[in-house]
């Protein structure tokens, strides 16, 4: 109904619009400035037109035609809600955002160790469970992969030799990590393990 309503005024308006352009190219020049004004009346009681008839009793057509399209919209945006309610589980929406906590706290704690320690790149992997209902988070093993970004020396390779020698050095900056995390992110030590990328 509104929708037809509309189309016929907007073809109304453009006829006598074109109408009007024809008149004033025809018009003798003498009459052009009368012409304009009749047909400027024209144009105005064709535009005022349809806000007269709205006024008058068009109100109530106008608002049942909304009416009737808010009622076909949120049939449809029910019956879309519904859907994905039902093909997502409850089950499913908490591993999803598991996944997304898990993925961030690895990405944040790779962050704060690279920003402490700028020589060494970092690979963190957190085993924990998180609640978040209670907003709580317990973590079980926090797992660090530590590589150097700097250029290492060469190696002497030693035959039938013991190589903890350069383990030594290794399991100093390991622990300095893991003290360091253990403070900044309040996880005991023991739920942290760090060990060496293959480089």
């Amino acid at each position: 109904m509104f929708m037809e309503t509309l189309k016929k005024f907007v073809m109304t308006l453009v006829t006598v619009l074109i109408f009007m352009s024809a008149v004033e190219i025809i018009a003798p020049s003498k009459m052009k400035k009368y012409i304009k004004f009749v047909l400027g009346l024209i144009l105005i009681t064709i535009i005022l037109n349809p806000i007269l008839q709205f006024i008058e009793g068009g109100e109530k057509n106008f608002t049942d035609v909304i009416k009737n399209y808010e009622q076909v919209f949120s049939k449809d945006n029910d019956t879309a809600n519904f859907d994905s309610v039902n093909t997502l589980s409850r089950s499913n929406i908490d591993n999803e955002r598991k996944k997304a906590f898990v993925a961030n706290f690895n990405k944040n704690c790779d962050n704060i160790l690279k920003n402490k320690f700028n020589d060494m790149n970092f690979k963190s992997e957190v085993d924990c469970d998180v609640d978040f209902s209670k907003v709580a988070i317990n973590v079980k093993k926090l797992r660090i992969g530590v590589s150097s970004s700097k250029i290492n020396k060469i190696k002497k390779i030693a035959i039938n030799k013991d190589v903890n020698e350069n383990n030594g050095e290794k399991n100093v900056e390991y622990t300095e990590i893991a003290d360091f995390i253990s403070n900044e992110l309040n996880i005991p030590k023991e739920k942290i393990e760090v060990y060496g990328l293959e480089e």
